[in-house]
């Protein structure tokens, strides 16, 4: 792979008047230019961070050339044109045209990619897109600029806001992720356990197998068992039975549903099974639990008015 370059060498490439810049504002991971460009033909390096180019004024047959053959489509205002960071492109086009520049580096990507995804990403690229017509960029763009134009208290934090928000959305549509594979070795994580949680009050009315537990954590089922018992203190299936009780006990506060219907909705296979489950982690049964809860309501003192 060859050397890549910063987006201030760009012009050096694309040669263009320059018509805003957000690098004054000393942000790193997202910057935001304009450029008007005369047609051009032109080799560019790979370049260090991520392109998107969305198309303000003007209108013109864009000729680009990243991996493979030649493409070619028409683009003008509102279009967008993405560029994956590190790689030689080639771009020809034939009238002039104003465009606005994003350049998000991939340090950026990758954090934002670890929260959308919960997992920890690898490797990141752009799919090669050369023309989307895509409303929620545009207008991204048109607001940044706005801000950048602007430069009043709290633009940087909008622009910030903004870099998040076209991160999430390029992520979700034109990005490839590859996630790292958990280590074969090594104990269970925080963030395993949060996923192991969320899963499991996704889907804590139906019977959960080991492997799929095991597999919200990309450990095999019997590595994962003694791993998950030396995180819990417990094994998987007493965690998941805490779970229901601590589920059908919320419930049962609430006082919405019968018993029958909390059973069924917490994972267990009737009521008399959740009775003698529930007498024996909370030591009373589901009715007495939900009488007691009731009668403490009543008996709470009532705040006088102020």
């Amino acid at each position: 792979m060859s050397s890549t370059i910063n987006y201030m060498s760009l012009p050096t490439y694309v040669p263009g008047r320059l018509v805003l810049d957000s690098s004054s504002w000393a942000c790193s991971d997202f910057r935001l230019r304009i450029f008007d460009y005369a047609p051009l033909d032109v080799d560019i390096p790979p370049l260090d961070d991520y392109l998107v180019v969305i198309y303000r004024q003007g209108e013109t047959a864009m000729n680009r050339r990243v991996t493979g053959p030649w493409r070619q489509d028409r683009v003008g205002r509102g279009v967008v044109s993405l560029l994956t960071r590190a790689e030689n492109s080639h771009w020809h086009w034939g009238d002039r045209v104003e465009v606005t520049h994003f350049y998000i580096s991939p340090a950026s990507m990758i954090r934002t990619a670890n929260e959308v995804f919960d997992q920890p990403a690898e490797r990141l690229e752009l799919r090669d897109v050369l023309r989307a017509d895509d409303g929620a960029l545009e207008t991204i763009a048109r607001q940044a600029a706005h801000e950048v134009a602007a430069g009043e208290a709290g633009g940087r934090l909008f622009v910030d806001a903004l870099a998040l928000q076209a991160n999430i959305h390029i992520l979700r549509n034109y990005a490839s992720v590859t996630f790292r594979r958990p280590p074969a070795h090594g104990p269970l994580s925080r963030s395993h356990a949060q996923r192991i949680a969320e899963f499991l009050r996704d889907n804590l009315g139906r019977n959960v197998s080991l492997a799929e537990l095991a597999a919200v954590t990309g450990f095999a089922p019997d590595a994962f068992a003694r791993k998950f018992r030396a995180y819990f203190g417990m094994p998987p299936h007493s965690y998941v039975t805490q779970m229901r009780v601590e589920a059908a006990a919320a419930h049962l506060r609430r006082g919405a549903l019968s018993i029958k219907e909390i059973a069924l909705l917490t994972g267990f296979a009737d009521q008399s099974h959740l009775t003698r489950i529930f007498r024996k982690e909370m030591g009373t049964t589901p009715a007495d639990y939900r009488r007691d809860q009731r009668s403490a309501v009543a008996l709470a003192p009532v705040r006088p008015d102020a």
